[in-house]
């Protein structure tokens, strides 16, 4: 098992996580640390390397962040420079943080699911009710 810390701007890291456990069951191994509008850089940086500390104790830690060149990420970014193991990964979705809780898949494994998860359904239900109707 490995370590997985969500961090994003506002309450959304916190949110995702709640979303997995109602569809995964508990997942003690995820951490949340939300980017505050009052925190500054020193408070967040505080907060994601208490969280980092706590999810290490699963293994390496995978860190997803809501949002490449945001706050949260560039501030990881420092943070895990010298960290062995760490990965960082931006964009994080629901599906990608279910693919990592349940299947610990491999990182291309993870980046290619959560983009597959990514679906146009109107355009999808639209094309298959014109097959259909050509049918």
């Amino acid at each position: 098992m490995r370590g997985i810390l969500l961090i994003s701007h506002g309450h959304f890291a916190k949110g995702l996580k709640e979303s997995a456990e109602m569809l995964c069951g508990a997942c003690p191994q995820v951490f949340a640390v939300c980017l505050d509008s009052s925190d500054s850089p020193e408070v967040f940086v505080d907060k994601l390397s208490r969280a980092y500390e706590s999810a290490s104790v699963y293994g390496k830690v995978l860190v997803l962040c809501d949002l490449l060149g945001g706050t949260p990420c560039n501030l990881a970014l420092q943070l895990l420079a010298d960290r062995d193991g760490a990965v960082l990964l931006a964009g994080m979705n629901l599906p990608m943080l279910m693919t990592a809780v349940l299947q610990e898949a491999e990182l291309e494994l993870l980046i290619k699911e959560s983009r597959e998860a990514i679906v146009d359904v109107l355009g999808r239900i639209n094309l298959q009710y014109v097959e259909c109707e050509e049918e």
